[in-house]
This record gives C-alpha cells, sequence and structure tokens, in this order.
C-alpha cells in the first residue's frame, strides 16, 4: 500500500477530519481566499480541486454559479453531496479527472498541494480542464520555502534554509518534481500531518508559466506569519515586505493566480 492509499484508507475517511478542515475552510478572511472570492464572482463554471466536504465551494459560488468539487475520498464527496445537494461533486484521484477538456474557466485548489503525490500530473489535469483564459488559483501552505517546513519534516532545518537560499540565486532545481517528500505521520493527526510533498511559490509559478500561463498576482503570505514567530522569521518578514529577493517569497503560505492565455 502506497502513502495516498493510506492516507485514503486510514486519514481520509475520518467525518471528524472533515468536520477540523471545514473550519479552514470558511477563513474568508485569508489574502487567498479574498482573491478567489472576487474571482468566483465573474466566474460561470468553477472547478474545486479537493474539495474535502464542499463548503470552500458552497461559500464561493453563492447560488449564482456552475460549481464542482473533486475529491479522492467517498467520506469527504458523501458529506459533501449531503449538505450542498444542488452542487456538483465527483469522486476522483486528482490525477485523472472524468471531466471533459477546457470544461472550466475557475479551477482552484485550496490546502491541497501538499497532500499529493505527483503535483505535475495533478496541474497537469487542472490545465487540460481550462477554458483559454481561465484563471487558476492555488493556496497552499509555502513549506518548500528555505526558511519553512511541514510538520513531517526531519531533515536539517539549517541545510535547507542554506540549500535553498543559494538556490534562489542560482536556480539548480527549479522543477516541481523535485519538491521535497516526507513522510505523513498517519499515526496521530493533527494540522497538516499528512503532508507528503512541500511545495514551494517561486518552483511553482515557473511550472506554470511553462504551461502557458501569465502570473497575474502573487504573494507568499507574510501577512499571515504567527505573531510568536522566532527573530530570524522577523527578521525574514521584514525584508520580504519591502518585496526584497528572495525573502519575498519566503512568507508562511502561497498564493498564485495564474491565467492561461
Amino acid at each position: 500500500m502506497d502513502a495516498k492509499q493510506r492516507l485514503v484508507s486510514r486519514v481520509w475517511r475520518s467525518d471528524v477530519y472533515y468536520q477540523m478542515a471545514k473550519k479552514g475552510s470558511l477563513d474568508l478572511d485569508h489574502p487567498g481566499m479574498v482573491i478567489l472570492r472576487e474571482l468566483s464572482q465573474n466566474s460561470e463554471r468553477i472547478l474545486d480541486l479537493g474539495c474535502g466536504e464542499g463548503s470552500r465551494l458552497n461559500a464561493l459560488i453563492k447560488g449564482k454559479s456552475k460549481g464542482t468539487g473533486v475529491d479522492i475520498s467517498k467520506t469527504a464527496i458523501d458529506l459533501a453531496k449531503k449538505t450542498y445537494p444542488k452542487l456538483n461533486f465527483v469522486k476522483s484521484d486528482l490525477e485523472k479527472i472524468p471531466l471533459n477538456d477546457k470544461e472550466f474557466d475557475l479551477i482552484y485548489s485550496a490546502y491541497v498541494l501538499e497532500h499529493l503525490s505527483n503535483p505535475v500530473k495533478v496541474l497537469s489535469e487542472a490545465v487540460r480542464l481550462l477554458s483559454k483564459n481561465g484563471f487558476m488559483v492555488l493556496i497552499a501552505p509555502n513549506y518548500g520555502a528555505p526558511n519553512r517546513c511541514s510538520p513531517p519534516f526531519k531533515g536539517s532545518r539549517v541545510k535547507k534554509l542554506i540549500f535553498g537560499f543559494l538556490n534562489d540565486f542560482l536556480h539548480f532545481s527549479d522543477d516541481i518534481r523535485n519538491w521535497n517528500k516526507v513522510e505523513s505521520l498517519i499515526d496521530r493527526y493533527f494540522i497538516d500531518s499528512d503532508t507528503t510533498i512541500e511545495p514551494y511559490i517561486r518552483s511553482l509559478m515557473n511550472f506554470l508559466i511553462k504551461k502557458g500561463f501569465t502570473i497575474k498576482t502573487f504573494t507568499s503570505c507574510w501577512s499571515e506569519e504567527l505573531s510568536n514567530a522566532k527573530l530570524h522569521q522577523v527578521v525574514f518578514k521584514f525584508l520580504g515586505q519591502l518585496g526584497l529577493f528572495p525573502f519575498s517569497m519566503w512568507g508562511p503560505h502561497l498564493v498564485v493566480v495564474a491565467k492561461r492565455i
């Protein structure tokens, strides 16, 4: 049984898991959600990749748009269908979604990238499903930043910081296929203990540009830094909020808005 199957069978089958996730889904004040709400007002066909129990999609469309949610978890999809029967929900692995090419004008994922096994396949599927001039919005923890790490990370933080800092300038590892993989802590669940991979905003944008997208806006959400951050993070935040590279890429979350051209 691979990592994805273990998560599906042992973590993503719990009602409690999705009730906890629902609280985050309804945080509409997050910078990424503010942007997503604005875009959704002018979108007719919206797709939520990794929709969970559907509350985020429901909050965004407000009955005005055609909304579809996709999730690998039967538990999540059953909850979504029961709670929001007017929306369309599909149980599917995000790597191969049974929907038509160019069917949507807004596709988003919120806090899903960090749980993927193969982000290239998932994002390539999203590209296939997105119409010309459509928007893609990606929101996730910025765990791949040199100064960040996910809960299951077991390596050296100092080495990650040094290597990541050098990589930001030398660009010798810009491919999302090189995002650091971690082993989920599925036996003791807490927030993001089920992380499988560490996304990074800079390499994510490079991937989208190569796929024919224009980056309309992005932020690493330094405004969301914890109030009790350590001194070095306070310094990085100050430099990042000044817009200095690479610190502008090192905030706690990633939000990328890209337009297909």
